[in-house]
């Protein structure tokens, strides 16, 4: 599981359908945006197709989970 602050490496991924250009492991398959417990911001949850798709769901540190980009198949 992997979770990210910048919009701008959620939009690249997005763009390359689930792969961040030079990182050779799985590729994305599920991107769910999320407020994070820590101070609210926006947070961006990475979820691979090894990993439980339901992952990021209403909890305290996973407030008003949202997805926003699933990978094409």
């Amino acid at each position: 599981m992997a979770s990210v602050s910048q919009r701008e490496i959620v939009d690249i991924i997005i763009e390359n359908d689930g792969v961040y250009p030079g990182d050779e492991s799985t590729p994305v398959v599920k991107i769910v945006e999320y407020n994070n417990q820590f101070d609210g911001g926006l947070t961006w949850g990475l979820i691979y197709e090894h990993e439980d798709l339901n992952r990021y769901h209403t909890s305290p540190a996973c407030i008003n989970p949202k997805t926003i980009w699933e990978r094409s198949k």
